[in-house]
């Protein structure tokens, strides 16, 4: 049933002349390993643009020249060390009573360990799509080009945002992978949101894990990459593009 709505939700959008577009974020990375080699396989194979959210926390020698010979892939800094300062439920790196200034001196040193890496931009992404109040504008004094967090459109400013909206995983209890029906019933949500809103350039963001999956997130991730560039008729972007079309 979940892949006839959304079969059918996709007929609206070519009935409307109508293209769906969508990207493609992985997070966590911080060093290479048998999971990362499947992940940019599967990028490869698909000729999927890939943006991967590294955490700058230490020697990344490793993984820049792992990376050195992969195309479409965008190296992302995936925060500061991934840390959790604060106290209470919600997970950051940033305590909500730091300053704008203190904010950007630590965007800076993480990037700073982050540069060296091929294809790195300078794009942030909050662990925990934590959004603490100085980031926006921290952000800008440090000449991000972007950032990527969790659930809203494509927001235009100095440093325009382009979210995610699907995770591959669900985490109560444990990581382990959605389920076909609750992922692809989410997609035809998206879907049917922006078609309603008239938002069609609106990009849809998949989220991905490669240290936590499971076989089954595996297995519907190379079905669905494979399927959405097939009968799917989705485009996939890059997050550089999306942003600098959102900065516009």
């Amino acid at each position: 049933m979940s892949w006839l709505l959304l079969r059918l939700e996709l007929r609206r959008w070519r009935a409307a002349g109508r293209k769906p577009v969508l990207w493609w974020r992985d997070d966590d990375a911080r060093a290479p390993s048998a999971e990362l080699d499947r992940l940019l396989d599967l990028a490869a194979r698909h000729a999927t643009p890939l943006t991967l959210a590294v955490i700058p926390d230490g020697d990344i020698t490793a993984l820049a020249a792992r990376l050195g010979d992969t195309g479409q892939v965008c190296v992302a800094q995936h925060g500061i060390d991934h840390q959790n300062r604060r106290t209470g439920p919600a997970a950051g790196e940033f305590p909500p009573e730091w300053r704008r200034i203190r904010v950007a001196t630590q965007l800076r040193a993480g990037w700073a360990r982050l540069a060296q890496a091929p294809q790195a931009a300078r794009i942030f992404v909050p662990p925990w799509n934590d959004i603490h109040p100085e980031l926006a504008c921290a952000l800008e004094d440090c000449g991000y080009r972007g950032w990527s967090a969790w659930g809203e459109m494509a927001s235009p400013g100095q440093a325009p945002r382009v979210d995610a909206h699907l995770d591959l995983m669900r985490w109560r209890g444990g990581a382990r992978f959605r389920g076909e029906g609750r992922f692809l019933s989410d997609l035809t949500a998206q879907l049917a949101s922006r078609r309603r809103s008239g938002a069609w350039s609106a990009p849809i963001g998949l989220l991905t894990h490669h240290l936590v999956h499971d076989a089954r997130a595996w297995s519907f991730l190379e079905t669905f990459l494979g399927w959405s560039r097939g009968q799917g008729g989705m485009t996939w972007n890059a997050l550089p593009d999306l942003l600098a079309a959102a900065g516009h």
